[in-house]
């Protein structure tokens, strides 16, 4: 047994003598310089500003072989200017939590950009009956928002307003209720990406590290509508990934720091099922020590309704976030996993468990900062979705709310700047 445990660290050693440390400059171009590197070979950010535009799969920097990348203190990976416009056509985004029995609504027209980024709410609010049609309404704005109500379907373009025009393909056959979205908002856009989600083969044993800080530059850049499939994120790891481990870095200006999903090559079904497909799974990510500092944005996604393959073995525990919606969200496909020890200051929900995310431990956790009671963790699904299950949660406490005469107080809690 100790002969086969010296051959393993012998492997070990003579594996990190190869491996080769490749510094990246500001004004180097960081993808060439991956992907030229050897699998185990380790990458640093040097001290300084890596402004950069978007190169593969829609990234500041793709990932497709183990590799360290360590961002320096002092170094930031950014987003250039104005590198994700408004957009003049819409995503639509389907209520799959419900069932529909049509889902035929297509939109047409020229978005003028008046309203910038907007969303309007489309919503079946009339089954038509003895050979009258279906009727909706409709807003812009405020998600669920009414300008218009009881419009008679005519199966030709209608118009809302902006230029903007839609269709349902039949007159009569909606079920009330059903529910849609469009979204004029950026195109997606990711700081350093782990696998495009098909990727046959696993991508596995990345490590990504340091003191410094990935930067989105959503001051500067239209960012896609939380609404959406695709949104933006310091870091993603999407599909056959495993072996992450993503430390001490700073991420900002974003839809999300960090998003974690796997993937599913079949049709979705209501409440979250899928037809027959192929599965690219992602396991084994550990997020440990970073820090999120994101005023307008959210911080950790972890699993996606629209993204449906397994995400298992994840640990997201001792980080500091700032944000103005929910920080860390459990969710749909996520299954083994811990969220311990983070400390968040949330405009929204501190941490949401939903969409059947599956045997968590969500415990210590402090939300600091907030006098008015909000509940440190919430654990529920929107209507027509399982709800979360085989949870523990404990110890998680409102600092400020929850009038604890031992807990610690705030300055030891919050790391320094």
């Amino acid at each position: 047994m100790r002969v086969a445990c010296f051959c393993c660290v012998g492997l070990v050693l003579s594996s990190l003598a190869d491996a080769a440390e490749h510094q990246i400059k500001p004004g180097d171009v960081p993808q060439t310089i991956l992907d030229q590197a050897a699998a185990g070979d380790r990458i640093v950010f040097e001290p300084g500003l890596h402004v950069h535009h978007l190169g593969k799969h829609n990234s500041l920097l793709y990932v497709d072989k183990p590799i360290e990348i360590e961002l320096k203190a002092g170094a930031t990976l950014k987003l250039a200017d104005n590198e994700t416009p408004l957009e003049t056509v819409a995503e639509i985004t389907t209520d799959h939590g419900a069932p529909k029995k049509l889902d035929d609504l297509s939109v047409g027209g020229e978005y003028d950009r008046s309203l910038k980024h907007t969303v309007y709410t489309i919503s079946i609010d009339g089954e038509g009956r003895d050979g009258s049609p279906d009727t909706f309404s409709w807003g812009v704005g405020p998600l669920f928002n009414v300008q218009q109500k009881g419009v008679a379907i005519t199966g030709e373009w209608q118009e809302l307003s902006c230029g903007v025009k839609i269709r349902f393909d039949a007159i009569t056959g909606h079920n009330k209720g059903s529910l849609w979205f469009l979204s004029y908002d950026g195109p997606v856009a990711y700081g350093i990406r782990i696998g495009h989600g098909l990727q046959p083969d696993y991508i596995e044993n990345v490590r990504i590290t340091g003191q410094g800080t990935i930067d989105l530059n959503s001051q500067n850049n239209v960012q896609p509508s939380e609404l959406v499939k695709d949104i933006n994120a310091c870091v993603l790891v999407h599909g056959r990934v495993r072996h992450v481990q993503i430390e001490g870095i700073t991420m900002t200006n974003t839809n999300r720091s960090v998003m974690l999903y796997g993937e599913h090559t079949g049709k979705f079904l209501a409440g979250g099922g899928v037809t027959d497909g192929e599965y690219f799974d992602a396991e084994h990510i550990d997020i440990f020590r970073t820090r999120t500092i994101n005023p307008r944005g959210s911080a950790y996604l972890l699993g996606h309704p629209s993204h449906r393959g397994h995400l298992r073995f994840v640990r997201c525990n001792f980080n500091y976030m700032e944000t103005a919606m929910t920080s860390i969200e459990p969710n749909f496909q996520l299954d083994q996993y811990e969220v311990i020890g983070n400390i968040i200051k949330s405009g929204g929900q501190a941490i949401h468990c939903w969409r059947k995310s599956t045997n968590g431990v969500v415990v210590d956790n402090v939300r600091i900062e907030d006098s008015t009671g909000k509940p440190v963790v919430v654990a529920n699904s929107p209507g027509g979705w399982e709800p979360p299950a085989q949870l523990t949660i404990r110890n998680n406490r409102n600092l400020l709310s929850d009038h604890k005469s031992d807990a610690a107080p705030f300055w030891e809690l919050r790391p320094s700047e």
